[in-house]
């Protein structure tokens, strides 16, 4: 029989760390990432001449590692543990690093051991180290397969259909993040300690938001991010405060709350997570920094409230001011069609934002603020602002017609059609409009279906034949049930509903066409409606004050006698937001330390005063 002292010295050495409950060297012992030493060579060369695979063997090797778990008080043993070790050793001895998934179906299942061997009460706390070190190494290998997908494409062919359609359904990097939850959720729910939810870390508690920002990074990875909110609302109702943790792990961890709830629209908590990560990230953390603001400037952004040059001009902030600094420009020059041809699909700063998961938000959220510019600029051009000889209590208030604001809009769309092309204007004949969708909001037509108004384009195949070869299933199937039930043949190319009585060429069945107009007032009505729609989803969000009146379409600004009619009509934005979340600071999913407050007396006579009431008469009594 082979003799393995490589492999008996690294049982003892393991068996002594866990008796001394040494999870840092424990950690260090069980290393799996290539390139291995030499001492770890030799010892996989002694389990595979030792204990070659086969169930006998692992029987064997299972039995070896049953001497490294103590007995507890209750006389129960660390069952869960011996099998991991045993399962690292078969890890060790078959791993294929030429096939990736295999590798990584290997070392989920060892992770998973790991993880049972956290859950025990007493001795789980030692293999924590551990089972972050693993989660790493899974969560690196799902990723870079997730970024490489045809580096297992081949081997997913050949296990069949059925397991490639389940990948396709849960990815690796969703698996991973499913076992690294479970993790989580074992240091979450530890009762070591100190109970409550406010009690500081110890024990497995120490590793919630170690585990917790690992399992963020891969459902973020895959856009899972549904699946995080049962973490935030587990982590408000159990977690210690986040002041006790590591700034590490409190700047990482308020980042992707940040993100999360950015992705939520919940942008004034969002504001303050990042800001707060921004703020106890380190100096010379420059990647860091950098990334934590490419979401802190938009945020702020759609609130109204732009990033400053001193801030784009630190060494953080490299290459943000040329993707950030065209969009404030575009926000505050109000040219909505601007706008949306620097966030179309073929703008370059458009699929910037896109890779950052942040082009659709500004797209939905910084178009109000785009009108509410335009809007700004006609009154101050077009506008009444009072008049400043009146009488307080005579004249009336400053108002825009919109009348005007129609006449600007217009001015817009002839602008950004300045380029004919064959006597045409972006394919339209001058002074024509295309019937898809709005007038006001119109937006430039998909690549993919360019030319589709061209009547050139529109082609009537002369043989039905192609037609019923396409779509003769339908049209003029084989057969066909009756009203009673029963089976009627049907001849092969003949309608089974008959010819059709109507001539149905007259009919529109586009439901976004619009219809057609006889004069250009009709279409003129239809803009008006739209900017009073607009207008008006300003005075709603408070992003402008005053009133509309609909018969005389016109926006008046009433009470800026004091102030002026701009200050007034049309406040600052970030302010007047800011003025209505910041009474509610709350951020969901940020467990923060108490506020002090006071209790007993010191709340009931102030400062703790002592008031004597030995010489006090019964009440009525002279």
């Amino acid at each position: 029989m082979a003799t393995t002292p490589i492999l008996d010295q690294f049982l003892g050495s393991l068996g002594e760390l866990v008796q001394n409950r040494d999870g840092g060297k424990l950690q260090d012992f069980l290393q799996i990432e290539p390139p291995l030493s030499e001492i770890y060579q030799q010892m996989i060369a002694e389990l595979r001449q030792r204990y070659p695979p086969g169930s006998d063997s692992d029987t064997a090797l299972q039995q070896r590692c049953e001497g490294l778990v103590p007995k507890t008080k209750g006389g129960s043993s660390w069952s869960a543990f011996p099998t991991f070790v045993r399962l690292y050793f078969s890890f060790m001895r078959d791993v294929n690093i030429e096939n990736l998934l295999e590798t990584y179906n290997l070392l989920k299942g060892l992770l998973n051991q790991c993880v049972l061997s956290l859950g025990d009460s007493q001795m789980g706390v030692v293999v924590l180290p551990t089972v972050l070190y693993l989660s790493k190494v899974l969560a690196k290998l799902a990723m870079g397969l997730d970024r490489r997908p045809e580096l297992i494409a081949h081997i997913l062919r050949m296990e069949g259909g059925s397991d490639q359609e389940n990948f396709e359904k849960v990815t690796l990097v969703e698996k991973s993040a499913n076992v690294v939850r479970e993790a989580f959720i074992k240091c979450l729910t530890d009762r070591s300690g100190t109970p409550g939810p406010h009690a500081k870390p110890e024990g497995k508690r120490k590793g919630i938001y170690l585990m917790a920002n690992l399992c963020l990074k891969l459902l973020f990875q895959c856009g899972k991010l549904r699946n995080a909110e049962q973490m935030f609302s587990s982590i408000s109702a159990q977690s210690p405060p986040l002041a006790h943790f590591p700034a590490s792990q409190r700047v990482t961890y308020l980042y992707y709350l940040g993100r999360y709830l950015f992705s939520n629209n919940l942008f004034y908590p969002a504001q303050i997570a990042l800001q707060s990560a921004y703020d106890q990230c380190h100096r010379q953390a420059l990647s860091q920094r950098n990334l934590i603001l490419t979401y802190l400037i938009p945020c702020n952004i759609v609130m109204g409230r732009f990033p400053s040059q001193a801030l784009l001009q630190r060494p953080e902030a490299q290459g943000l001011a040329e993707q950030f600094d065209p969009l404030c420009r575009l926000i505050v020059h109000g040219d909505y069609l601007a706008f949306r041809e620097h966030l179309s699909v073929n703008s370059k700063s458009a699929q910037w934002f896109a890779r950052k998961g942040i082009l659709l938000t500004l797209r939905n959220r910084c178009e109000i603020l785009v009108w509410r510019s335009f809007c700004r600029k006609v009154f101050i051009q077009g506008g009444y602002h009072g008049d400043p000889q009146a009488q307080a209590q005579r004249g009336p208030p400053p108002y825009l017609y919109l009348q005007k604001l129609l006449m600007a809009t217009r001015w817009l769309q002839r602008k950004h059609n300045t380029q004919p092309s064959n006597g045409h204007v972006n394919g339209l004949a001058e002074g024509e409009h295309h019937g898809y969708g709005s007038q006001t909001i119109e937006h430039p037509a998909d690549p993919e279906f360019t030319g589709l108004d061209d009547p050139q384009n529109v082609t009537k195949s002369d043989n039905d034949h192609e037609i019923l070869k396409k779509y003769g299933d339908y049209l003029a199937s084989d057969g066909y049930f009756d009203e009673a039930g029963n089976w009627q043949d049907n001849a092969p190319g003949n309608l089974i509903d008959g010819e059709p009585e109507l001539d149905y060429q007259e009919c529109e069945f586009n439901p976004y066409a619009t219809s057609t107009y006889d004069d250009e007032n009709d279409q003129s009505s239809l803009l008006m409606q739209e900017i009073e729609s607009i207008l008006a989803s300003l005075l709603t969000q408070g992003l402008m004050r005053g009133y509309l009146t609909h018969r005389n379409p016109r926006f008046a600004i009433p009470g800026a006698r004091l102030r002026g009619a701009l200050p007034t009509g049309f406040p600052n934005v970030w302010q007047t937001i800011y003025a209505r979340e910041k009474e509610d600071s709350h951020v969901p999913g940020w467990v923060k330390l108490p506020e002090p407050t006071a209790t007993g007396a010191a709340a009931l006579g102030g400062g703790g005063r002592v008031v004597n009431l030995s010489g006090a008469r019964p009440v009525g009594n002279q």
